[in-house]
């Protein structure tokens, strides 16, 4: 064995009876509020937030733990103390904190726990953590669990019960209908926080500290999530303390006027292309070639996101990723190699420079600065590329359905496990846009896929997903334009706990408002 370590009422006060969660007015040390820029994510249950961005998950997670967690230096034990792994990788052994409370004043036990992952059969939680890969979880103890899995699971202790979150058994047997839950009682977990009001209108959230929590001092008190229009403007406003953003041209306006700045280390978001291999014409890789090299993706960052422009890696995982392949194929700009490749698959120019018989549209779901870039570049080689803005849900559904051409879409979470390139190209994301509708058929990325998640050895498990790297550069089912950077913004005299985390939270969001960031851990 291994040992490794909608609406919530505001006047409605806390439990504060003996060994029941009480809130204590902040001290001389800790902050009183922080204030953060961000739209509604929904209603913060296990089972009812908005899965559309990481705002759902993380407003979640201040409710809610989980039994391993991450800070700037990795996976660290949460509700789970230390862990244990087999000889043969395929039983996982948790021993469980102890003295842990859920809000309402009950015992955390092991019970929950089991119960969890077996409730979760039925109601898949929101956002990601594959529990098929679960064969059993017993009960060992009071305080100790054991996990049995049908395969080894490389990603285990990261994206899967480090995302998924424990529920409390005694609240949670009684529901069958867990989306359509809203009694207070919904929102009773372990988590460092308690929500002292959302108002579901506004889209705004106020979280209050558990002072009772098991992990050491919530430093601060209060964390108010505010729906700004302009969020620079209103953190020059001091109307919030805190805000992501993503353009460069603002982070050093701001850095003059006195604000700190935090760039997401890694990368951890691609903005990218798409492509329907089914489509007559670009099922065939020399095209997706040929458009790659038309693309001058530098300059494409630079003019929209500004700062030192990432270019979007051809294997998809950023370049300052610790699993990227440096050895990769990528498509430097060379627009005389994509006219060549162009002429050679019969799409000739006509008297107008334009190549009549190739007609292109690419889908995007909101106005696409990168996608009326790319119809000024291709139309440069002679390629008609014509923009369609839709919906969400039409944009969400045409993907699914593989109704399209190409499509422009972005995502984060590629700081973390690379797995998900398994659940991108196997059709096994829970982000439709990251799924595609439909598994990349390429049976030897599909055998890799699946190698590299079985592969305990991490050097081994390095090689393996190098391989499919090269292998997505060469047949690029989607061109990543570039790797987009967030800039936090705020200030240290304020609150100096924040952190970039290891690997972004849980499986790669690369924000900053991980939980851990606000609590004293031991003390």
């Amino acid at each position: 064995m291994q040992k490794n370590a909608e609406q919530v009422d505001s006047s409605e006060q806390p439990i504060t009876a003996a060994g029941e969660v009480s809130i204590a007015q902040p001290a001389a040390n800790e902050v009183k509020q922080i204030r953060i820029a961000w739209g509604n994510s929904g209603y913060p249950s296990p089972f009812a937030f908005s899965a559309s961005g990481p705002g759902g998950f993380l407003r979640n997670s201040f409710l809610f733990d989980t039994l391993t967690w991450k800070d700037e230096h990795g996976v660290i034990p949460w509700l789970a103390k230390s862990w244990s792994v087999s000889d043969s990788g395929l039983e996982y052994t948790f021993e469980l904190e102890q003295g842990v409370k859920w809000h309402d004043g009950e015992q955390f036990t092991a019970d929950d726990v089991v119960f969890s992952f077996e409730y979760y059969k039925s109601h898949p939680f929101m956002w990601t953590g594959d529990i098929s890969q679960i064969k059993s979880v017993a009960r060992v103890g009071d305080h100790e669990v054991q996990f049995t899995l049908n395969n080894k699971y490389a990603p285990f202790l990261t994206d899967l019960v480090g995302i998924v979150p424990i529920l409390p058994k005694h609240v949670w047997e009684q529901v069958d209908k867990p989306l359509e839950f809203r009694d207070s009682s919904a929102l009773v977990g372990t988590g460092p926080y308690i929500l002292k009001e959302y108002d579901e209108k506004a889209g705004q959230y106020l979280y209050t500290a558990n002072d009772s929590y098991f992990k050491g001092k919530v430093r601060v008190r209060e964390v108010a999530y505010i729906n700004a229009q302009n969020k620079v403007l209103s953190l020059q406003k001091n109307e919030i303390d805190a805000t992501m953003v993503l353009n460069y041209a603002e982070v050093e306006q701001m850095v003059k006027e006195g604000f700190d700045v935090i760039k997401s280390a890694p990368t951890g978001s691609a903005l990218r292309v798409t492509f329907n291999l089914e489509h007559p014409q670009l099922k065939d890789k020399r095209l997706r070639q040929a458009l790659a090299y038309a693309v001058d993706r530098e300059e494409m960052a630079s003019k929209i996101t500004g700062g030192e422009p990432m270019v979007g890696n051809a294997g998809i995982i950023p370049p300052d990723s610790p699993w990227y392949n440096t050895q990769v194929k990528q498509y430097e700009y060379d627009p005389s190699k994509a006219e060549r490749i162009l002429d050679e698959l019969g799409y000739t120019k006509k008297a107008n420079g334009l190549r009549e018989d190739l007609k292109l549209n690419v889908m995007v779901s909101s106005t696409s600065p990168e996608a009326q870039v790319m119809q000024e570049m291709l139309k440069k080689v002679g390629v008609i590329l014509n923009i369609q803005q839709v919906d969400s849900a039409t944009f969400s559904a045409a993907m699914g359905e593989n109704k399209y051409d190409m499509a422009v879409t972005g995502h984060i979470g590629l700081s973390g496990d690379p797995d998900y390139l398994r659940l991108w190209f196997l059709g096994q994301a829970s982000n439709s846009l990251a799924a595609r509708g439909k598994q990349f058929d390429h049976k030897e990325f599909q055998q890799l896929a699946v190698m590299q998640m079985t592969e305990l050895d991490a050097p081994r498990r390095k090689e393996i997903v190098s391989e499919m790297q090269d292998i997505l550069a060469e047949e690029l089912p989607t061109l990543v334009l570039y790797h987009r950077p967030f800039y936090f913004l705020h200030k240290q005299s304020q609150y100096d706990g924040w952190f970039n985390t290891a690997g972004g939270i849980a499986d790669g969001i690369p924000l900053w408002d991980n939980k851990a960031a606000f609590i004293d851990v031991g003390n």
